[in-house]
Protein backbone atom coordinates (compact mmCIF):
# COMPACT_ATOMS: atom_id res chain seq x y z
CA UNK A 1 0.00 0.00 0.00
CA UNK A 2 1.68 2.96 -0.66
CA UNK A 3 1.68 6.16 1.69
CA UNK A 4 -1.46 8.18 0.20
CA UNK A 5 -3.71 5.35 0.90
CA UNK A 6 -2.79 4.69 3.66
CA UNK A 7 -3.06 7.54 5.10
CA UNK A 8 -6.46 8.08 3.47
CA UNK A 9 -7.28 4.80 4.99
CA UNK A 10 -6.29 5.27 8.25
CA UNK A 11 -8.46 9.01 8.11
CA UNK A 12 -11.55 6.78 6.36
CA UNK A 13 -11.83 3.83 9.30
CA UNK A 14 -11.73 6.56 12.12
CA UNK A 15 -14.23 8.60 10.88
CA UNK A 16 -16.81 5.73 10.09
CA UNK A 17 -15.61 4.14 13.48
CA UNK A 18 -19.48 3.99 15.37
CA UNK A 19 -18.00 5.65 18.46
CA UNK A 20 -20.67 8.33 19.25
CA UNK A 21 -21.36 7.92 22.46
CA UNK A 22 -16.74 8.43 22.84
CA UNK A 23 -16.73 11.37 20.94
CA UNK A 24 -19.56 13.16 22.02
CA UNK A 25 -18.88 17.08 22.76
CA UNK A 26 -19.51 16.08 26.15
CA UNK A 27 -16.84 15.21 28.11
CA UNK A 28 -17.56 12.43 31.05
CA UNK A 29 -15.10 10.29 33.28
CA UNK A 30 -15.59 6.73 32.68
CA UNK A 31 -12.66 5.15 34.67
CA UNK A 32 -10.08 6.41 37.92
CA UNK A 33 -6.82 4.66 37.79
CA UNK A 34 -5.91 6.05 41.22
CA UNK A 35 -5.38 9.71 40.66
CA UNK A 36 -5.67 9.62 36.85
CA UNK A 37 -9.26 10.20 35.30
CA UNK A 38 -10.20 8.35 31.74
CA UNK A 39 -12.76 10.18 29.87
CA UNK A 40 -14.75 9.79 26.83
CA UNK A 41 -12.33 11.67 24.67
CA UNK A 42 -9.11 9.82 26.37
CA UNK A 43 -10.97 6.19 25.05
CA UNK A 44 -11.65 7.33 21.61
CA UNK A 45 -8.14 9.29 21.12
CA UNK A 46 -6.81 5.83 22.61
CA UNK A 47 -8.89 4.13 19.86
CA UNK A 48 -7.66 6.74 17.41
CA UNK A 49 -3.93 5.57 18.40
CA UNK A 50 -4.18 1.88 18.22
CA UNK A 51 -5.79 2.13 14.47
CA UNK A 52 -3.08 3.57 13.49
CA UNK A 53 -0.56 1.53 14.92
CA UNK A 54 -2.34 -1.74 13.35
CA UNK A 55 -4.91 -0.92 10.89
CA UNK A 56 -6.28 -4.69 11.29
CA UNK A 57 -8.68 -3.32 14.14
CA UNK A 58 -11.21 -2.31 11.85
CA UNK A 59 -11.87 -5.74 10.85
CA UNK A 60 -13.13 -6.09 14.81
CA UNK A 61 -16.97 -5.02 16.10
CA UNK A 62 -17.16 -1.51 17.48
CA UNK A 63 -18.00 -3.30 20.77
CA UNK A 64 -14.33 -5.20 21.17
CA UNK A 65 -12.67 -2.06 20.14
CA UNK A 66 -13.41 0.09 22.59
CA UNK A 67 -13.16 -2.86 25.11
CA UNK A 68 -9.19 -3.14 23.74
CA UNK A 69 -9.00 0.65 23.45
CA UNK A 70 -10.29 0.71 27.57
CA UNK A 71 -8.57 -1.88 28.56
CA UNK A 72 -5.50 -0.41 26.80
CA UNK A 73 -5.18 3.08 28.45
CA UNK A 74 -6.04 1.32 31.94
CA UNK A 75 -3.43 -0.59 31.47
CA UNK A 76 -1.31 2.47 30.43
CA UNK A 77 -2.11 4.45 33.62
CA UNK A 78 -1.36 1.56 35.81
CA UNK A 79 2.12 1.35 34.21
CA UNK A 80 2.01 4.85 34.98
CA UNK A 81 1.48 5.33 38.46
CA UNK A 82 3.75 2.55 39.35
CA UNK A 83 6.61 4.38 37.33
CA UNK A 84 6.33 7.24 39.04
CA UNK A 85 7.17 5.92 42.35
CA UNK A 86 10.22 5.63 40.99
CA UNK A 87 11.20 7.33 37.88
CA UNK A 88 10.39 10.80 36.47
CA UNK A 89 9.18 11.63 33.38
CA UNK A 90 10.85 13.89 30.77
CA UNK A 91 14.25 12.86 31.43
CA UNK A 92 14.56 10.47 28.48
CA UNK A 93 14.26 12.89 25.52
CA UNK A 94 16.81 11.20 23.33
CA UNK A 95 15.96 7.36 23.16
CA UNK A 96 12.00 9.04 23.32
CA UNK A 97 12.82 10.58 20.06
CA UNK A 98 14.72 7.82 18.75
CA UNK A 99 11.59 5.49 19.32
CA UNK A 100 9.70 8.04 17.52
CA UNK A 101 11.32 7.62 14.35
CA UNK A 102 11.66 4.03 14.57
CA UNK A 103 7.32 4.71 14.56
CA UNK A 104 7.60 6.92 11.45
CA UNK A 105 10.07 4.05 9.68
CA UNK A 106 7.39 1.47 10.59
CA UNK A 107 4.42 3.26 9.19
CA UNK A 108 6.43 4.45 6.13
CA UNK A 109 5.77 7.48 6.44
CA UNK A 110 8.48 10.59 6.07
CA UNK A 111 7.97 13.78 9.05
CA UNK A 112 5.52 15.87 7.14
CA UNK A 113 3.78 12.76 6.17
CA UNK A 114 3.69 11.66 9.90
CA UNK A 115 2.51 15.30 11.08
CA UNK A 116 -0.61 14.99 8.68
CA UNK A 117 -1.81 11.89 9.71
CA UNK A 118 -1.47 12.79 13.58
CA UNK A 119 -3.05 16.19 13.35
CA UNK A 120 -5.86 14.24 11.20
CA UNK A 121 -6.75 11.86 14.23
CA UNK A 122 -6.14 14.73 16.85
CA UNK A 123 -3.10 13.08 18.49
CA UNK A 124 0.15 15.55 18.82
CA UNK A 125 3.48 14.24 19.15
CA UNK A 126 4.07 14.80 23.21
CA UNK A 127 1.14 12.63 23.11
CA UNK A 128 3.10 10.11 21.44
CA UNK A 129 6.22 10.77 23.49
CA UNK A 130 4.82 10.00 26.94
CA UNK A 131 3.38 6.99 26.09
CA UNK A 132 6.41 5.78 24.35
CA UNK A 133 8.39 6.81 27.55
CA UNK A 134 6.33 5.06 29.71
CA UNK A 135 6.83 1.88 27.86
CA UNK A 136 10.65 2.69 27.99
CA UNK A 137 10.64 3.53 31.63
CA UNK A 138 8.56 0.33 32.40
CA UNK A 139 10.99 -2.13 30.67
CA UNK A 140 13.71 -0.27 32.92
CA UNK A 141 12.01 -1.24 36.37
CA UNK A 142 11.16 -4.40 34.85
CA UNK A 143 15.33 -4.99 34.47
CA UNK A 144 16.30 -3.22 37.47
CA UNK A 145 13.60 -5.69 39.64
CA UNK A 146 14.08 -8.55 37.70
CA UNK A 147 17.54 -9.35 35.87
CA UNK A 148 19.25 -11.12 38.52
CA UNK A 149 16.23 -13.80 38.30
CA UNK A 150 16.78 -14.55 34.70
CA UNK A 151 18.36 -17.59 33.81
CA UNK A 152 20.18 -18.02 30.45
CA UNK A 153 22.09 -21.56 30.23
CA UNK A 154 24.82 -19.99 27.55
CA UNK A 155 26.72 -23.85 27.32
CA UNK A 156 23.72 -25.34 26.04
CA UNK A 157 22.72 -22.47 23.65
CA UNK A 158 26.36 -22.32 22.44
CA UNK A 159 26.58 -26.24 21.88
CA UNK A 160 23.75 -26.26 19.76
CA UNK A 161 24.44 -23.85 18.13
CA UNK A 162 27.90 -24.87 17.68
CA UNK A 163 25.66 -27.93 16.28
CA UNK A 164 22.88 -26.00 14.29
CA UNK A 165 26.17 -24.53 11.96
CA UNK A 166 28.02 -27.80 11.01
CA UNK A 167 25.07 -29.23 10.07
CA UNK A 168 25.84 -29.95 6.04
CA UNK A 169 22.22 -29.05 5.39
CA UNK A 170 23.42 -25.67 6.52
CA UNK A 171 19.39 -24.75 7.03
CA UNK A 172 16.70 -24.35 9.24
CA UNK A 173 13.24 -23.60 9.93
CA UNK A 174 12.60 -20.30 10.54
CA UNK A 175 8.85 -19.33 11.88
CA UNK A 176 6.82 -16.05 11.57
CA UNK A 177 4.85 -16.17 14.63
CA UNK A 178 2.07 -14.37 16.63
CA UNK A 179 1.09 -14.92 20.07
CA UNK A 180 -1.69 -14.83 22.54
CA UNK A 181 -1.00 -14.39 26.07
CA UNK A 182 -3.50 -14.82 28.93
CA UNK A 183 -4.01 -14.87 32.55
CA UNK A 184 -6.72 -17.48 34.09
CA UNK A 185 -7.64 -15.60 37.38
CA UNK A 186 -8.35 -18.93 38.97
CA UNK A 187 -8.54 -22.55 37.90
CA UNK A 188 -12.09 -22.93 37.11
CA UNK A 189 -11.19 -19.89 34.12
CA UNK A 190 -8.41 -22.27 33.00
CA UNK A 191 -11.22 -24.23 30.29
CA UNK A 192 -13.49 -21.33 29.66
CA UNK A 193 -10.80 -19.09 28.81
CA UNK A 194 -9.10 -21.76 26.43
CA UNK A 195 -13.01 -22.05 25.17
CA UNK A 196 -13.30 -18.47 24.57
CA UNK A 197 -10.13 -17.61 22.80
CA UNK A 198 -10.67 -20.59 20.75
CA UNK A 199 -13.98 -19.37 19.68
CA UNK A 200 -12.84 -15.80 19.49
CA UNK A 201 -10.09 -17.37 16.89
CA UNK A 202 -12.22 -19.27 14.92
CA UNK A 203 -14.85 -16.29 14.46
CA UNK A 204 -12.79 -13.07 14.00
CA UNK A 205 -9.10 -14.88 13.26
CA UNK A 206 -5.91 -14.88 15.54
CA UNK A 207 -4.76 -10.99 15.39
CA UNK A 208 -7.85 -9.66 16.21
CA UNK A 209 -8.60 -12.26 19.28
CA UNK A 210 -4.79 -11.03 20.29
CA UNK A 211 -5.78 -7.67 19.92
CA UNK A 212 -8.70 -8.29 22.49
CA UNK A 213 -7.69 -11.16 24.48
CA UNK A 214 -3.88 -11.29 24.85
CA UNK A 215 -1.86 -9.14 28.13
CA UNK A 216 1.38 -8.73 26.15
CA UNK A 217 2.61 -6.09 24.46
CA UNK A 218 2.61 -7.11 21.39
CA UNK A 219 -1.16 -7.34 21.33
CA UNK A 220 -0.63 -3.74 19.66
CA UNK A 221 0.17 -5.71 16.45
CA UNK A 222 -2.07 -8.08 16.85
CA UNK A 223 0.02 -10.25 18.21
CA UNK A 224 2.64 -9.87 15.92
CA UNK A 225 6.70 -11.31 17.67
CA UNK A 226 8.05 -11.71 13.95
CA UNK A 227 10.48 -14.14 12.17
CA UNK A 228 12.09 -16.19 14.97
CA UNK A 229 14.48 -19.21 13.61
CA UNK A 230 14.05 -22.89 15.22
CA UNK A 231 17.57 -22.46 17.39
CA UNK A 232 15.84 -19.65 19.03
CA UNK A 233 12.86 -21.14 20.48
CA UNK A 234 13.60 -22.71 23.95
CA UNK A 235 12.95 -26.84 23.52
CA UNK A 236 9.09 -26.98 24.66
CA UNK A 237 7.78 -24.23 22.20
CA UNK A 238 9.89 -25.73 19.61
CA UNK A 239 8.04 -29.10 20.68
CA UNK A 240 4.80 -27.49 20.33
CA UNK A 241 5.40 -25.94 16.64
CA UNK A 242 6.99 -28.34 14.84
CA UNK A 243 4.00 -30.81 13.63
CA UNK A 244 2.45 -27.22 13.40
CA UNK A 245 1.44 -25.94 9.74
CA UNK A 246 0.59 -22.48 8.45
CA UNK A 247 -2.34 -20.65 9.77
CA UNK A 248 -2.44 -23.43 13.11
CA UNK A 249 -1.79 -22.37 16.62
CA UNK A 250 -0.63 -24.45 19.53
CA UNK A 251 -2.56 -25.81 22.44
CA UNK A 252 -2.26 -23.24 25.20
CA UNK A 253 1.88 -23.19 26.98
CA UNK A 254 2.33 -23.07 30.59
CA UNK A 255 4.81 -20.07 31.07
CA UNK A 256 5.67 -17.91 34.07
CA UNK A 257 3.26 -14.89 32.47
CA UNK A 258 0.21 -17.59 32.33
CA UNK A 259 -0.57 -19.07 29.18
CA UNK A 260 0.74 -18.61 25.65
CA UNK A 261 -1.03 -19.37 22.59
CA UNK A 262 1.79 -18.89 19.04
CA UNK A 263 0.36 -19.19 15.54
CA UNK A 264 2.15 -19.94 12.63
CA UNK A 265 1.54 -16.95 10.28
CA UNK A 266 4.14 -18.31 8.04
CA UNK A 267 7.58 -20.24 7.97
CA UNK A 268 10.39 -21.15 5.49
CA UNK A 269 13.85 -22.50 5.67
CA UNK A 270 16.98 -20.04 6.14
CA UNK A 271 20.04 -20.51 4.62
CA UNK A 272 22.41 -20.84 7.96
CA UNK A 273 25.31 -17.92 6.58
CA UNK A 274 25.77 -16.85 10.51
CA UNK A 275 28.61 -15.62 12.68
CA UNK A 276 28.86 -17.80 15.61
CA UNK A 277 29.40 -14.72 17.57
CA UNK A 278 26.50 -12.48 16.29
CA UNK A 279 24.06 -15.71 16.27
CA UNK A 280 24.87 -16.30 20.05
CA UNK A 281 24.33 -12.85 21.28
CA UNK A 282 20.97 -12.43 19.13
CA UNK A 283 19.93 -15.83 21.07
CA UNK A 284 21.04 -14.93 24.52
CA UNK A 285 19.15 -11.47 24.07
CA UNK A 286 16.03 -13.25 22.68
CA UNK A 287 15.86 -15.55 25.74
CA UNK A 288 16.65 -12.64 28.31
CA UNK A 289 14.11 -10.33 26.36
CA UNK A 290 11.52 -13.50 26.15
CA UNK A 291 12.15 -14.02 30.39
CA UNK A 292 11.53 -10.50 31.09
CA UNK A 293 8.58 -10.31 29.00
CA UNK A 294 7.07 -13.13 31.19
CA UNK A 295 8.18 -11.27 34.27
CA UNK A 296 6.85 -7.90 32.93
CA UNK A 297 3.51 -9.99 32.84
CA UNK A 298 3.56 -11.01 36.60
CA UNK A 299 4.34 -7.92 38.02
CA UNK A 300 1.61 -5.64 36.14
CA UNK A 301 -1.00 -8.10 37.17
CA UNK A 302 0.51 -7.53 40.63
CA UNK A 303 0.36 -3.60 40.20
CA UNK A 304 -2.71 -3.95 38.82
CA UNK A 305 -4.24 -5.64 42.09
CA UNK A 306 -2.82 -3.24 43.69
CA UNK A 307 -3.80 -0.16 42.12
CA UNK A 308 -7.25 1.35 43.03
CA UNK A 309 -9.13 1.18 39.55
CA UNK A 310 -12.92 2.54 39.70
CA UNK A 311 -15.96 3.02 37.29
CA UNK A 312 -18.40 5.73 37.22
Amino acid sequence: MNKSKFLFLIIIIINFLNVDNLSANKIEILYKVENYPITNKDISKEIDYLIMLNNKLKEISEKDLIQYATKSIIKEKVKKNEILKNFNLGENKEIVERQLGVLKNNLNLDDAEFTKLISELNITENYLKEKIEIEILWNKLIYAIYKDKVIIDTMSISDKLKKDLDDPSNFMEEYLLYEILYTPLKTSDIENNKSEINKSINEIGFENTANIYSLSDTSKFGGKIGWIKENQLTKEILFNLQNLEIGEHTSPINVPGGKLILFIKNKRQAKMELSFDDELKKIINIERNRQLDQYSTVYYKKAEINTKIYDN
